[in-house]
């Protein structure tokens, strides 16, 4: 007898959501069952194997599309077709990786032959930077014809480069009617008929509807769609018409329906707004990672062999962005040689905050400006909002110098629990061979303290 298996038995047991299975049966891949009984979808055993044939070969990175021609191919031609191209793309970008290897160790080995005391050795060094810049000119380094080393460099990184990470997207607050926390099924079934029988009061855009789906993490999820200004809540009853609020987004491209996609796109976009932008999530109640379809057209569906869906992850501008200095500018970050942490003070809605535990010693923080300034002559700006919390104690700003000076304004036996703005600037010859910039304590540190430091701000000159 063949066992029928529900819906969320096989959900649990793969690890994969109910809505890629879906996505998975709309591709043509999976088929399910419904019985007279039961609304819900069920998989018999030979759709539990296909289930895994896809799993494996999604592991393998192949994509859907070429899977769909796998199963509708006899033989395994095409299986070892797209796994031998997939073979080949992995060779190419291991033989280019290790090109560029190549010549980046001819790099450091020009430069570990030079002696910077001599001009000649510099001036050759300055020739190869401007060659790599834009100079590429088709010889190489010893005069003979062909491909030089720094342009055969641009073509490989150009090669190797990754798409960006995400766009942002200002979203302007608009009015919409709202289906209210409902299943999946719920959804795409009585909800998404109502939506079509109600189109006449979407508001159509240049690129299509303005419309957004979000999830919670009980697997419900809302769907929102714009209406045009004169819809009144007797328009959309029994839906709501909300305002949606909007906000700023960080955006990339995905699969419709694939949460192995999805999963990717939203880490990439979270790690590139944490660690390499100006920006924090934004993870105020109401802004949540929005899912919206571009384009659904079956023409583009037929050409591309998948729906686009741009994912919006909610961020705001950080408050210390201009201290981030993002490429092609330099980045100065605030270290502390103590136990330190990033934490978050929700109610004061500050982000990415350093915690200090500082006992009664002299650093609290600093800022390392690097040996490449050293016996540079410089002018530093900076600012800081410091808070103390336990043990009474006095700060100041010092340059890691020779004299090491006390530089902009001090805070002397600053009150607990209050916020305190510590800014200053400086002008002279760093003579340290590592300068510094630190926030010290000094005299009145009576015993351990705990230091809350946001907002650091530095520019060099």
């Amino acid at each position: 007898m063949n066992e029928l298996i529900k819906i969320k038995e096989v959900s649990g047991k793969y690890n994969v959501s109910a809505r890629t299975l879906r996505y998975y049966e709309d591709m043509g891949l999976l088929t399910s069952t419904r019985g007279e009984d039961y609304a819900y979808r069920m998989y018999d055993e030979a759709a539990v194997k296909r289930l895994e044939q896809i799993l494996i070969l999604r592991k393998l990175n192949i994509s859907v599309k070429d899977i769909k021609r796998i199963f509708n191919t006899s033989g395994s031609e095409v299986v070892l077709e797209v796994l031998g191209k997939k073979v080949d793309d992995i060779d190419g970008e291991i033989a280019l990786l290790h090109e560029l290897k190549e010549i980046i160790m001819e790099f450091i080995s020009h430069i570990r032959q030079a002696d910077f005391s001599k001009d000649a050795d510099v001036k050759m060094l300055y020739e190869k930077a401007k060659d790599i810049e834009g100079q590429l000119v088709n010889v190489d380094y010893n005069g003979n014809p062909g491909v030089s080393k720094a342009r055969r460099l641009v073509e490989v990184t150009e090669k190797l480069r990754k798409a960006p990470e995400a766009r942002i997207v200002k979203i302007n607050p608009f009015r919409a009617f709202s289906s209210g926390l409902k299943t999946m099924d719920e959804l795409f079934g009585p909800f998404n008929q109502w939506q079509q029988a109600h189109n006449h009061l979407v508001k159509n855009l240049i690129y299509g509807a303005p419309d957004f789906l979000w999830f919670e993490e009980d697997g419900r999820g809302e769907w929102i769609w714009a209406v045009e200004d004169w819809v009144t809540e007797a328009d959309v009853a029994p839906q709501q018409l909300i305002t949606f609020e909007g906000g700023l987004y960080a955006a990339a491209m995905s699969v419709d329906g694939d949460d192995e996609s999805g999963g990717w796109v939203y880490e990439r976009i979270r790690k590139w707004v944490v660690e390499a932008s100006g920006f924090a999530l934004d993870e105020r109640p109401g802004h949540q990672v929005l899912c919206h379809m571009l384009n659904p057209y079956d023409e583009l569906k037929v050409a591309l062999g998948y729906h686009q869906l741009d994912i919006y992850v909610p961020i705001k501008i950080r408050e210390d962005a201009a201290s981030l200095h993002i490429n092609p500018y330099p980045r100065f970050k605030l270290e502390s040689p103590s136990a330190s942490r990033t934490v978050n003070i929700p109610g004061e809605n500050r982000v990415y905050v350093t915690e200090v535990a500082q006992p009664s010693s002299w650093a609290v923080a600093f800022c390392e400006l690097g040996r490449d300034y050293s016996s540079k002559h410089i002018t530093l700006t900076f600012s800081a909002e410091v808070m103390r919390v336990g043990a009474a104690g006095n700060l100041c700003w010092n340059i890691n110098n020779s004299d090491y000076p006390v530089v902009g304004n001090s805070i002397e036996n600053a009150a607990v629990d209050v916020w305190h703005t510590m800014s200053g600037t400086w002008t002279g010859t760093l003579t340290d061979e590592w300068p510094k910039l630190s926030l010290s304590s000094w005299e009145n540190n009576s015993g351990d303290t705990v230091y809350f430091i946001d907002k650091f701000n530095i520019d060099m000159e």
